[in-house]
């Protein structure tokens, strides 16, 4: 940048480091989001096992089959809520 002036290679400067700063934060908010996703599915996927797992001690066939769909239900019903609403809040903050 030798060949620029002096204020308009201090204002490119000055325009990179915000550009760097405002890159940084977003990159933070991307990787917050990531996590609490995951989090929220493993959150769902065990609670989800839990209450299938349970379908294995009970002693009534009909109870066991009942705590078993119930888990599976909570497990993917959980996951994909987890997965929309994720979408949703991306859209409010102009991911895509």
């Amino acid at each position: 940048m030798a060949d620029l002036p002096e204020s308009l290679s201090v204002e490119y400067e000055r325009i990179g480091r915000e550009r760097e700063q405002a890159s940084k934060e977003t990159d933070r908010a991307y990787r917050r989001e990531l996590l609490r996703v995951c989090a929220e599915m493993c959150g769902w996927s065990a609670i989800g096992l839990v209450l299938g797992g349970a379908a294995f001690w009970v002693g009534d066939r009909q109870t066991g089959f009942m705590l078993l769909t119930a888990g599976q239900i909570v497990n993917v019903g959980g996951v994909a809520w987890s997965i929309h609403a994720a979408y949703r809040r991306g859209s409010e903050r102009g991911d895509w």
